[in-house]
């Protein structure tokens, strides 16, 4: 359930730089499209990567907002490009951004865009055959409506809703039941949003068209919601993260003073990123100025907590939101900070016939240590063992284990520095989930 867009292009050969591409949508013509886009929309990228479809065609994905879902080109044929874009969940401000780089793409390359309703290609607002932006705003929010009316339905139940939230991966351990890219919201919002959907809009991190105060401190706010691990920062990527939000943060101010900015989020992350600037004591004193009674007052950041993060495989593991997070070669999921780190690899079970094996055999065939800590949660049986490791004249602890399910198990190694932390990696294995087995 979102808006967006998929359209269809071919080659007219009346582009401006018709000549740089040959008239067939082909990796090389696809790799043409990135490098124009990357320079174009510079500022927006967060990044772009490669994958193929069922049929072993390139496809090329771009990100270009935190808020958003990744821009999809892929040829269907020489002679026919898709692209699919879904925008709803940065909103209207960024679905006109789309609409109007593609425009420059088709403009620079020759390409003719169309849509065949049959085949259910088309801008789903309308706003890239029109250019109306009224109907535009309008779409989002009958569209917020619908959704929010359906999710007060589903909630009785007593679930959490990711609502238009892009998934990465990750689940986010806070008590609220809705969750937002832009903050949790409770069932008061919820109803309010039903009644009056206009009201939804501040969740969406890009409302207004054209890259104002609001576009900057939206983009800001989504790192620091979702992104921002609230430490001084361990990688190079994380300090340029810092940097980044700092920059937005402080073009918005620049726009517009008078917007409501996190003032002692702001202050943290100039504080962890060790520079200084001239709004520094500016933005202290604001930060001390805060009223921690308002409502919604609880600090910015879902990182500041636990995150579930999905491994694949139906695998998923909770780990602190300031770990950093990292895959090894051979599929191995890694996550750290300065003293501790976690290693997860998950694999497949079966037997020489192919057949699934249950979970206890899995572990029969498991060497693990004489006596080990058992557990079993939702249907997962676990073992785990710890060894006290001396190694280059460090000293370390080290918890390695196992959790199996039908078909399917998880080894875990879990390195701590401090003895006290025995309990610690022992909630860290037991929050392995597999969601098959709760059918089971």
């Amino acid at each position: 359930m979102s808006l967006g867009l998929y359209l269809k292009g071919r080659f007219s050969g009346k582009g401006v730089n018709s000549e740089k591409v040959s008239a067939v949508f082909d990796r090389a013509t696809l790799e043409e499209f990135e490098r124009w886009i990357s320079n174009v929309a510079f500022d927006e990228l967060e990044w772009s990567q490669w994958t193929e479809d069922d049929d072993g065609n390139p496809c090329l994905m771009l990100l270009l907002h935190p808020g958003a879902e990744p821009i999809m080109l892929s040829p269907l044929s020489e002679e026919e490009l898709l692209v699919a874009a879904a925008t709803s969940s940065a909103g209207p401000g960024y679905h006109i951004f789309i609409c109007d780089l593609l425009r420059k793409l088709a403009q620079c390359f020759g390409l003719d865009w169309y849509s065949e309703e049959e085949t259910e290609a088309l801008d789903e607002t309308g706003f890239f055959e029109t250019g109306d932006k009224e109907r535009l705003y309008e779409e989002f929010n009958r569209w917020m409506g619908a959704l929010s009316k359906r999710v007060s339905e589903l909630s009785r139940e007593g679930a959490k809703f990711h609502l238009a939230m892009p998934f990465d991966g990750h689940q986010f351990d806070v008590s609220e039941p809705i969750l937002t890219q832009l903050g949790p919201r409770d069932m008061h919002w919820l109803q309010a949003v039903t009644r009056e959907p206009s009201l939804g809009r501040d969740i969406f991190p890009w409302w207004e068209d054209g890259h104002g105060a609001e576009y900057h401190l939206g983009r800001a706010l989504c790192y620091m919601w979702n992104a921002i691990r609230w430490r001084e920062p361990l990688t190079e990527s994380e300090a340029e993260l810092n940097e980044t939000v700092l920059r937005h943060l402080d073009s918005a101010y620049n726009l517009d003073p008078d917007l409501e900015f996190p003032w002692r989020e702001w202050a943290q992350i100039i504080a962890y990123s060790g520079s200084d600037c001239e709004m520094s004591s500016f933005i202290e004193e604001k930060a001390d100025q805060s009223d921690f009674r308002e409502a919604r007052l609880s600090l910015v950041g879902y990182r500041r907590y636990d995150v579930r993060k999905n491994l694949g495989g139906g695998w998923s593991i909770a780990i602190p939101g300031t770990f950093v997070e990292e895959l090894e070669e051979g599929q191995t999921f890694l996550a750290y900070d300065e003293t501790r780190n976690v290693r997860v690899t998950c694999m497949s079970a079966t037997d020489a016939s192919g057949k699934p094996l249950d979970a206890e055999e899995i572990l029969r065939k498991i060497k693990v240590i004489d006596d080990p800590v058992r557990y079993e949660r939702n249907g997962i049986f676990g073992r785990a063992f710890f060894e006290k490791i001396t190694e280059d004249d460090a000293e370390f602890w080290m918890l390695r284990g196992v959790a199996s399910t039908e078909g399917t198990f998880a080894q875990v190694t879990i390195c701590f520095e401090e003895e006290d932390d025995q309990t610690w990696a022992l909630s860290i294995i037991r929050s392995l989930d597999h969601r098959v087995s709760h059918q089971k």
